[in-house]
């Protein structure tokens, strides 16, 4: 995704936590494309952090025109046996610090009067995985805020959500127990041309190139798009 946005053009503040390597990593491949890249390591899930983070970008860049909400945690267990600290560790980084996130990014988006929030909301908006249900209680939450983020900033800052289904990883054997976890049985059965069949129909099964080109669309599209919750999932949905 940050690849992404830098070849659309963008420079790239690439949020990161204890992955020092992998952040280094990124920041290189963005500057091979010929955009600056700022690196901050915060948890997503402090308030302070989030503020101390946006106060970087503005002494960096002076403003701020896209912010992106990924950070995502799957605290695993029924529901008998989920605990308080699992419950309030899926709130803090999914909806807690993406809420005070946005308050930040949005005073300083504001004194451009423009700016786009996009959040990365997942199919467990659609779905309901009784293993990890604090996690789709957050990312409903996320969706939810989106919506009122888009009325509380209009017009100036254009607010939405999208929700891809399960996308195709490099390791096949983790995204088959990754899926097997959430209740889905659709195997993909032409690993070239990414089809899987749910419920007797063949669906196409996404990459995370095509959820990225759909950030790219929505950080750079008309601002006639506000509040939207899209599902990206090759029509899973409408089954």
């Amino acid at each position: 995704l940050s690849l992404a946005l830098a070849e659309a053009g963008a420079d790239v503040v690439v949020n990161y936590y204890r992955t020092p390597q992998e952040a280094e990593e990124t920041k290189a491949e963005i500057e091979k494309r010929g955009r600056r890249c700022l690196l901050i390591e915060a948890d997503v899930g402090s308030r302070l952090e989030n503020a101390a983070m946006i106060d970087q970008i503005e002494r960096e860049f002076g403003r701020l025109d896209i912010l992106v909400h990924n950070a995502g945690n799957f605290n695993e267990a029924p529901f008998l046996e989920m605990t308080e600290a699992s419950w309030d560790s899926s709130m803090n980084l999914i909806l807690k610090g993406p809420f005070f996130l946005s308050q930040s990014a949005a005073k300083l988006m504001l004194k451009n009067k423009s700016g786009r929030i996009i959040a990365i909301v997942g199919n467990s908006y659609f779905e309901n995985w009784p293993d990890f249900i604090p996690h789709a209680i957050a990312k409903t939450g996320l969706a939810k805020m989106m919506q009122s983020l888009a009325v509380a900033l209009s017009p100036y800052i254009q607010c939405n959500a999208v929700c891809p289904s399960t996308i195709l990883m490099a390791d096949d054997d983790r995204d088959a127990r990754q899926r097997a976890k959430r209740g889905e049985t659709g195997a993909v059965n032409d690993p070239q041309a990414q089809t899987y069949v749910e419920r007797g129909v063949t669906l196409h099964r996404g990459n995370p190139d095509e959820l990225a080109e759909m950030v790219v669309y929505m950080a750079g599209c008309s601002g006639f798009l506000n509040g939207t919750i899209l599902p990206l999932d090759g029509g899973k949905t409408i089954l």
